[in-house]
């Protein structure tokens, strides 16, 4: 008996260690129990680059880019700029807040607001104002959550946002800039007149906010023209789109980097004109969140390969925003997934990649 009482309590102190070991290094907890942290992207750069001449935007978004890092002092430009070859930082994006996986970069909450609004001025040449409208809701919604360090160690609110840049702003040489936190991860890599932005990360918790007496539901307008596609469809054609009637999770979310999905749902060829138009409504809303300029260059590829792209939808069709929907294309996957169950619409995952020039890769890398 006297030796079953030792070896309980022995076995007590052992899981008492390990919790408090991991309370304490929530990006180990993470990576034990969830399995999704970022890893090295596996891409090998360049030496040397041949990079097009700029245009009229991108001399703009460098421009923005410069006069940021020009308000930094000597230490927070340090903490800011990485090596153009850092995969491990290319690569250092998550759903997760600050804590469970660590960031890099300089921390929004410790910037000026001189640096805040020289910050906003380049995400504004970046994004659209879409794009711009979105990352206020989302560090809005961030900060609804609890804020602030919870037990020391998980960081939570939009002061735990961080910026970073891959090389040096430049319209001669490629570079990368991240902005992101829970829920948010820009990532724009530039190579002369052309900006990628994949993979980027959005989605938010909560997803419903009161700003400045308005009612806002995060995604609402890509959930609504999902919505609106699906409803556009014959009830033979919504059979094959529908795959499931339960939503699954991101497929090509964080850590998925050089995964691949297979197309699933009905295809665009099957579709009818005005039905095509919907699909695209839907890929248009959150490429919507890019400039002007690179939105436009992209979606000259995406109204060219819409007849080979699908739209697939995994969930519940009568309550907006509380299903998963991916569209699949030659050049471009987008995923939206519902969290926290599918009736609870206040928790969202979404994804948008390029599988063949995520961080530029098309650009920048050694094939």
């Amino acid at each position: 008996m006297k030796r079953v009482l030792i070896y309980l309590l022995g076995t007590v102190v052992v899981v008492a260690a390990i919790f408090v070991f991991l309370l304490f290094r929530p990006d180990i907890a993470t990576r034990v129990f969830f399995g999704a942290v970022p890893s090295s992207v596996e891409m090998n750069i360049r030496p040397a680059h041949d990079v097009p001449a700029a245009d009229k935007k991108t001399v703009a978004i460098v421009a923005a880019a410069r006069r940021f890092l020009n308000t930094l002092d000597d230490n927070q430009r340090q903490a800011a700029t990485y090596r153009f070859t850092d995969n491990a930082q290319r690569s250092n994006w998550s759903n997760f807040p600050e804590g469970m996986v660590p960031r890099g970069g300089v921390k929004l909450g410790t910037l000026t607001e001189l640096q805040r609004v020289s910050l906003d001025g380049f995400l504004g040449k970046l994004l659209s104002e879409e794009g711009v409208k979105n990352v206020n809701y989302q560090l809005a919604a961030e900060d609804m959550l609890v804020s602030g360090d919870v037990a020391g160690v998980m960081k939570y609110g939009s002061a735990y946002f961080y910026t970073a840049f891959l090389g040096e702003p430049s319209t001669t040489a490629p570079w990368m800039f991240q902005f992101g936190g829970h829920h948010l991860a820009i990532n724009a890599t530039v190579f002369g007149p052309d900006v990628s932005f994949s993979p980027m990360l959005t989605g938010g918790q909560p997803l419903h906010l009161r700003l400045d007496g308005d009612d806002i539901f995060i995604p609402q307008k890509e959930t609504a023209a999902a919505q609106a596609f699906m409803d556009g469809l014959t009830d033979e054609q919504r059979e094959k789109a529908v795959r499931a009637e339960h939503p699954i999770d991101l497929v090509l979310g964080p850590g998925k980097d050089g995964a691949t999905v297979a197309p699933e749902g009905i295809k665009g060829s099957e579709l009818t004109a005005r039905q095509r138009t919907l699909l695209l409504n839907v890929i248009e809303a959150r490429l919507g969140f890019m400039n002007n300029d690179d939105y436009a260059e992209k979606m000259k590829s995406v109204v060219a390969e819409i007849e080979d792209t699908y739209f697939g939808w995994w969930g519940r069709q009568d309550v907006l925003g509380a299903a998963y929907f991916r569209v699949t294309g030659p050049s471009l996957v987008l995923e939206y997934a519902i969290q926290n169950g599918e009736d609870t619409v206040d928790h969202a995952h979404s994804v948008y990649r390029e599988p063949d020039n995520d961080y530029g890769s098309a650009w920048i890398a050694d094939q």
